[in-house]
């Protein structure tokens, strides 16, 4: 059976108020993210799939370059998720796995590639209530818990 393989980053900076997460925004008349499941706005992380050859970290940082226009991200060691889900293609149901790294950024400037058209830098309540999709939902909880573990430390 063939697979997507994406990868793409949880992208965190801090504030004098929190840590605040970046999400994007795909907004579209309809979309189709899975059988039965049709959504007009999609909250996630910038994300995409990789090019033939291309490992999952360069194109996580290539990805959140074009969806985002975000260079020099901090990439905070020992994080790396894999999000399994199933995703719509030429209208055909298939199984998509995601890596997911975890990045720092100092400045909050966000440059939208056409795929996205809003974006927002929330807190861990409000990111998560926002995402779209379940699986992203738990890599976000993933990414707090290694955050608060390391500040622990």
């Amino acid at each position: 059976m063939p697979v997507l393989r994406s990868a793409g980053f949880v992208i965190f900076r801090d504030t004098p108020d929190g840590r605040r997460y970046l999400l994007l925004r795909a907004s579209r008349s309809t979309s189709t993210i899975a059988q039965g499941k049709t959504v007009k706005e999609f909250w996630d992380f910038p994300k995409g799939e990789l090019e033939q050859g291309e490992k999952g970290m360069d194109a996580a940082l290539r990805e959140v370059r074009e969806e985002a226009g975000i260079g020099g991200i901090l990439v905070i060691e020992g994080f790396k998720e894999t999000a399994r889900y199933f995703s719509q293609r030429d209208g055909k149901r298939i199984m998509k796995f995601v890596a997911i790294f975890l990045g720092r950024v100092r400045k909050p400037d966000v440059t939208l590639s056409w795929e996205h058209d809003r974006h927002e830098w929330l807190s861990y309540d409000e990111a998560h209530e926002r995402i779209t999709l379940p699986q992203m939902k738990t890599v976000l909880e993933k990414a707090e818990q290694f955050l608060e573990e390391s500040t622990r430390k």
